[in-house]
């Protein structure tokens, strides 16, 4: 049976912000930085033995502090959503900018495609391809390094979710879930948004 870590980046200034981040290049803040380091605490004790990570500063820099002396596979399958001309935006100001985006981004975000960007549908689709890498693997332990709207993608189709799945998980910054995989059962969600290692995380709701 493979156990599969799923870690979401540590926390960037913009996530206290309120600002969309898609594919622009952020560093970890300090108390990112923080996380990271507890993560490595965290995972110490444990054998893993290949860690993905998105191409994303981020996403890169927890993988490496999370798991220092360990080869990081950059991965693009895991690449952060595209939000084409949101990125970077508050999200208070394209609410009032863009009033019927913003609703379909609080109430059917699958259906939605990002002006210049990515839909989410086209995110699933590279999770769907992900996680046949993740089932093909040799590993026993393995973890990944990403971003929130990739985890969700990646674990409503890992879980067979239907239409509404983006706002059915809530996951925090350098949160650890867990999944199994074997054969006879496909991908098994063992945990969920674990924070118990972290001294301090802030809530981020949309």
């Amino acid at each position: 049976m493979k156990m599969i870590y799923l870690i979401r980046h540590g926390e960037i200034q913009a996530n206290r912000e309120g600002i969309f981040r898609g594919r622009g290049e952020v560093p970890l803040s300090p108390a990112g930085l923080k996380q990271a380091g507890e993560l490595r605490a965290y995972f110490s004790g444990l054998k893993v033995e290949r860690v993905f990570s998105s191409p994303l500063k981020r996403a890169a820099e927890t993988a490496a502090i999370s798991f220092p002396g360990q080869a990081i596979e950059l991965q693009e399958l895991v690449n952060n959503l595209d939000l084409g001309r949101w990125a970077g935006r508050k999200k208070k100001e394209l609410a009032l900018e863009e009033p019927e985006l913003w609703q379909s981004w609080r109430e059917e975000p699958e259906k939605m495609s990002f002006p210049g960007g990515e839909s989410l549908a086209a995110v699933k689709a590279r999770t769907r391809h992900f996680n046949s890498l993740l089932a093909a693997g040799c590993e026993e332990r393995m973890a990944v390094v990403s971003h929130r709207s990739v985890f969700k993608a990646l674990l409503a189709e890992a879980l067979g979710l239907g239409e509404k799945w983006f706002w059915k998980f809530h996951l925090d910054n350098a949160s650890v879930t867990v999944l199994l995989h074997e054969p006879l059962r496909g991908f098994v969600l063992a945990k969920l948004n674990r924070t118990e290692h972290l001294s301090s995380y802030m809530f981020e709701w949309d």
